[in-house]
C-alpha cells in the first residue's frame, strides 16, 4: 500500500483529489473524496463509474442532493456527555441522512446504484422524531419538552409577573425614594434602585450599590419570599433541563453506530456528487474497463493542465494565473500486440506529461473519478501502478541520481506482475548512453516477460532502436515544429523522435555561435536522419488528421441518425396527440351544432305560420352547420395546393397568417407583422389564391441538413413564483415568443426544491409550440434555467 501511495503521489493523484474535494459541500464528503483510491477489482471499478454516471444524471435533472446539516459526528459521539447543542448538531446530521435516503428511495424512475447505496443508510426516522420533539426549529429546547418543564416555566412566569406588579406598585408609592423606576437583577434577585439618602424609606435586603454611590440596590421585604420561590423554581428548571439533556444524549448515543454509518454513506453520496460536478467542468466521459491488457485513452487531458480547471486550481492549489500551458489532448494506445510504448522527442516537449497522463487517468478511472478523455476510452484493470519519475538522488545514502533510480527500479521489477502498469521516465539516463541504453532495453524485455503494461520515455538511441525492432513495442514521438523551432506537445504514433537538444538550446537562449559549432560537430549524417524523421512525422501527422476528420464525420452521421430516430418517435407521438385533439374537436363540433339546432327549433316554434313561411331553409341550414364550415377536418385533403399569397391557419397552434413563400415542405408566413416558418402539413387553406400576373419559377428542392440551434432571443424569470403562477406566465411568454418569430427562449426557474423546475418541464413536454428543450449550459444558468426551442424556426 505504501508503494502504491508513493506512485500515486508521483502522479499527483492527491492534488487531483483536492480539486474534486473542493466541490464537496460537507466535511464527510470532502473526507470521502480525499480517501479515494483505485479499485483492484472489475466489480468495484464498474460500480464507482456507474454511481458517477447516475449522479451526473440526477444533478442535471434534479439539481444538488439535500445535505443541509450533515457534519462529521464521530468526535461528538465519542464524548462522555453531550450538551443540548451537541445533540442538536447530531440530530441535524441524522435528518440529513434521512432526507438523502428518502430522495433516492422515492425517485421515479429509480437510479439503481444510488438507490442501493442510499438504502444502506439506517432507517432513523423514529429516532429523529423522538429527539426532534425536544427542540424548536432553531435548535432551542422546547417548553413542551416535558410536562414538568412546561409546568415549571409557567409557574416561573407567574412569579415574575407577581414580582413585577409588586415592585411597580411599591415604586409608585415611594417615587421620591426611587432613583429610577426600573427593576434590576442582582444575583438572580429582583431589586429596585433606591437613592442613597433615602435608603431607610424602603426596608429590605441590600444587594449592592452603583458605581457612583448614588444608588443602593434593595430587595424589598415584600418580595423576598417571592424571590425565594422564584429561585427555587429556577433551580428545579435547571435540574429538569439537565435530566432532558441526559435523556436526549442517551437516545442518540444508543444509536451511535447507526448514526456514524448513515453519515459515512451520506458523505460518500456527497463525494460522488463532487465527482459529477468536476466531471461536468472537465466534460468528462465514462470509460470502459478491460481485463485484456488494453489501454485506449482518446484525446486525454491532464486535469492539472486543463484550462477548464484553471480557476479551481488557483483557489485550491494556489496556482499562479496563467501558470499552466494550454493542454494538447493526447491519445495513448496499448494492447496485447503492443503492451509497451516508447515515447521519444525533444526536451520540454511533453513526454513526461504524456506518461503521467496515462498513469493518472488510469488511477482516476479506477477510483470512480471522472475521466477527462473522449468517448470510447478504455482503461486497463490493474492492481498496481509502478512509477519511476524524476531525480531521487539521496545525499544521506551517498547515492547518485542513477544509483537512486536503480534502487527504485529494482523494487518495481520485484513487485511488477501481469496486472501492473509500469511507467518509467527517462529510463537509462544518468550514465554512459551506450550502457544506459543496453540496460534500459533489458529492463523493457524483463517487464514484457512479466506481462505488465509499460510506458517508457527516453532520449537514448539504443532504446529507440530496440523499440523499432521489437514488434511488442510501439513507438511514438512528440512533434517538433521545425519552422518555429518549438515543440507542439502533439504525439505522433509509429515514429521515433529526435531529442532536438541543439534546437531546444537555441530556443532557451544559448549563444548562436555555440549552437552553430554544435551543429558542425554533429555532421551531415545527423541532418539526413533528421530529415528522414521529419518526413515520417509529417506523413503520420497527415494520416492522423485524415483519421480525425473521418471519425468526426462518422460521429456526425451517427448523431444525425440518433436525431432522426428521435424525430420519428416525436412524430409518432405527435400523431397520437393530433388524433386525440381531432376527437376532442369533433365532440366539440357535435355539441355546438346540437345547441344551434335546438336553438333554431325553439325559435321556429315561437313563430306564427306566416313567419315560418318566410324562413329560408338554406340559410337556416348554414347557420346550424356554421361550426362545421369553420373547422376543416385535419385528415381531409385541402381543396387545392397552398400557394404564395393564401390565407392559412396553423392546425395545431390556431393562428392565421399569409403565405409569403414555399420552399419544399417549408412555408414562410407573415403573422401579426412578423415572419415565421411552418410545414405544409401544419397548415389549412382559408381563402382562394390571389391572381398572379406571372408564373413563379420553381425553386430548387431544399436539402435536409441538421440545423444549428437558434440564438436565444429572450428570457423569462420565474424564480420566487408559485407553480400555477409560473406556468401561466410561461404559457403567455411562449405564445408571445412564437408570434414574434423567436426561435429559442430561456426560462429561468432556479434550483430550489426542484418542484418549479419539474412543473415547467412537464408543461413543455406537452406544449404544441415546443420542439425541444434542454437544461442551460454553464454560461446560460446551468440547470437553474431551461432553454426552449420553438416550432417554426
Amino acid at each position: 500500500m505504501n508503494r502504491m501511495n508513493s506512485s500515486l503521489r508521483s502522479l499527483e493523484f492527491d492534488r487531483v483529489l483536492e480539486l474534486v474535494a473542493a466541490q464537496a459541500r460537507t466535511e464527510p464528503g470532502r473526507a470521502a473524496v480525499l480517501g479515494r483510491r483505485p479499485a483492484d477489482s472489475a466489480e468495484e471499478a464498474g460500480r464507482g463509474q456507474s454511481e458517477l454516471a447516475e449522479m451526473t444524471r440526477f444533478y442535471l435533472s434534479e439539481g444538488q442532493i439535500p445535505l443541509a446539516g450533515l457534519i462529521e459526528v464521530g468526535p461528538l459521539l465519542a464524548r462522555e456527555a453531550l450538551d443540548l447543542d451537541d445533540s442538536w448538531q447530531i440530530l441535524r446530521a441524522v435528518r440529513a441522512t434521512q432526507a438523502l435516503r428518502e430522495t433516492f428511495t422515492r425517485l421515479d424512475p429509480p437510479l439503481p446504484r444510488l438507490l442501493h447505496l442510499a438504502a444502506q443508510i439506517p432507517e432513523l426516522g423514529a429516532l429523529s422524531t423522538n429527539v426532534g420533539r425536544f427542540f424548536t426549529r432553531d435548535g432551542k429546547l422546547r417548553e413542551e419538552a416535558s410536562a414538568e418543564l412546561r409546568s415549571l416555566r409557567s409557574r416561573i412566569h407567574q412569579k415574575r409577573t407577581l414580582i413585577q406588579k409588586t415592585l411597580s406598585d411599591l415604586m409608585a408609592r415611594a417615587a421620591d425614594a426611587i432613583q429610577e423606576p426600573i427593576m434590576t437583577l442582582r444575583g438572580e434577585r429582583y431589586c429596585v434602585p433606591v437613592k442613597a439618602e433615602r435608603r431607610g424609606d424602603i426596608p429590605g435586603i441590600l444587594h449592592g450599590r452603583s458605581g457612583s454611590g448614588a444608588s443602593f440596590f434593595i430587595e424589598p421585604i415584600a418580595i423576598v419570599e417571592i424571590n425565594n420561590d422564584l429561585a427555587d423554581l429556577i433551580l428545579q428548571e435547571r435540574e429538569e433541563i439537565a435530566r432532558i439533556t441526559r435523556h436526549v444524549a442517551q437516545l442518540l448515543l444508543a444509536a451511535a453506530d447507526q448514526i456514524r454509518g448513515g453519515v459515512a454513506i451520506a458523505g460518500e453520496l456527497d463525494a460522488i456528487q463532487a465527482c459529477a460536478i468536476t466531471g461536468r467542468m472537465l466534460e468528462a466521459t465514462r470509460p470502459h474497463f478491460s481485463a485484456g491488457k488494453e489501454m485506449r485513452l482518446e484525446a486525454a487531458r491532464h486535469p492539472l493542465l486543463d484550462q477548464r480547471l484553471a480557476s479551481l486550481r488557483r483557489s485550491v492549489l494556489g496556482e499562479a494565473a496563467g501558470g499552466a500551458e494550454l493542454i494538447v489532448p493526447t491519445t495513448l494506445l496499448l494492447d496485447r500486440e503492443h503492451p509497451a510504448l516508447v515515447i521519444s522527442g525533444p526536451n520540454a516537449g511533453g513526454k513526461t506529461v504524456a506518461l503521467k497522463t496515462a498513469g493518472l487517468l488510469t488511477a482516476m478511472a479506477l477510483a470512480g473519478l471522472p475521466l477527462p478523455a473522449d468517448e470510447g476510452s478504455v482503461v486497463p484493470l490493474v492492481d498496481a501502478i509502478h512509477v519511476l519519475i524524476g531525480d531521487d538522488q539521496s545525499v544521506m545514502e551517498h547515492l547518485s541520481s542513477f544509483s537512486a533510480d536503480l534502487v527504485r527500479l529494482s523494487r518495481i521489477l520485484a513487485s511488477a506482475s501481469e496486472r501492473s502498469l509500469v511507467l518509467l521516465d527517462e529510463l537509462g539516463t544518468g550514465t554512459d548512453p551506450e550502457e544506459g541504453g543496453a540496460l534500459a532495453a533489458a529492463v523493457i524485455e524483463h517487464v514484457l516477460g512479466v506481462g505488465a503494461l509499460l510506458v517508457v520515455t527516453t532520449h537514448l538511441a539504443a532504446v529507440k532502436s530496440f523499440a523499432v525492432g521489437d514488434p511488442r513495442v510501439a513507438n511514438a514521438s512528440m512533434e517538433f515544429d521545425g519552422d518555429s523551432g518549438r515543440p507542439t506537445f502533439r504525439m505522433i504514433p509509429g515514429v521515433p523522435g529526435r531529442s532536438r537538444a541543439i534546437e531546444v538550446a537555441a530556443m532557451m537562449g544559448l549563444p548562436k555561435d555555440l549552437v552553430d559549432r554544435a551543429r558542425e560537430r554533429l555532421g551531415g549524417r545527423y541532418g539526413d536522419i533528421d530529415q528522414m524523421v521529419a518526413e515520417l512525422q509529417k506523413g503520420m501527422a497527415a494520416v492522423l488528421a485524415q483519421k480525425e476528420e473521418l471519425e468526426a464525420e462518422s460521429s456526425r452521421i451517427e448523431r444525425r441518425g440518433r436525431e432522426l430516430e428521435g424525430e420519428l418517435a416525436a412524430a409518432a407521438e405527435e400523431k397520437k396527440k393530433l388524433a386525440s385533439r381531432w376527437r376532442e374537436e369533433m365532440d366539440r363540433l357535435r355539441s355546438e351544432v346540437s345547441r344551434n339546432l335546438q336553438a333554431e327549433i325553439r325559435r321556429l316554434r315561437e313563430l306564427d305560420r306566416e313567419e315560418r313561411r318566410k324562413v329560408e331553409a338554406a340559410k337556416l341550414f348554414a347557420e346550424v352547420t356554421a361550426p362545421i364550415d369553420r373547422s376543416e377536418p385535419e385528415g381531409e385533403a385541402p381543396r387545392r395546393a397552398i400557394a404564395a399569397g393564401d390565407r392559412v391557419e396553423h392546425r395545431t397552434l390556431r393562428f392565421n397568417g399569409e403565405v409569403l413563400s414555399i420552399d419544399g415542405q417549408r412555408v414562410t408566413l407573415a403573422v401579426a407583422g412578423k415572419r415565421m416558418q411552418a410545414t405544409l402539413d401544419d397548415l389549412r387553406l382559408l381563402t382562394e389564391p390571389k391572381p398572379k400576373k406571372t408564373k413563379e419559377k420553381p425553386r430548387p428542392a431544399r436539402v435536409d441538413t441538421p440545423e444549428a440551434e437558434p440564438e436565444i432571443a429572450g428570457e423569462l424569470h420565474l424564480i420566487g413564483q408559485r407553480v400555477d403562477e409560473a406556468i401561466d406566465a410561461a404559457e403567455k411568454f411562449l405564445d408571445q415568443a412564437l408570434l414574434a418569430g423567436r426561435g429559442a427562449v430561456r426560462l429561468v426557474h432556479g434550483h430550489g426544491t426542484g418542484a418549479l423546475k419539474r412543473a415547467i418541464r412537464d408543461q413543455l413536454r406537452g406544449h404544441p409550440a415546443v420542439r425541444s428543450f434542454r437544461p442551460g449550459n454553464p454560461n446560460e444558468g446551468g440547470d437553474g434555467a431551461t432553454v426552449v426551442i420553438l416550432e417554426g424556426v
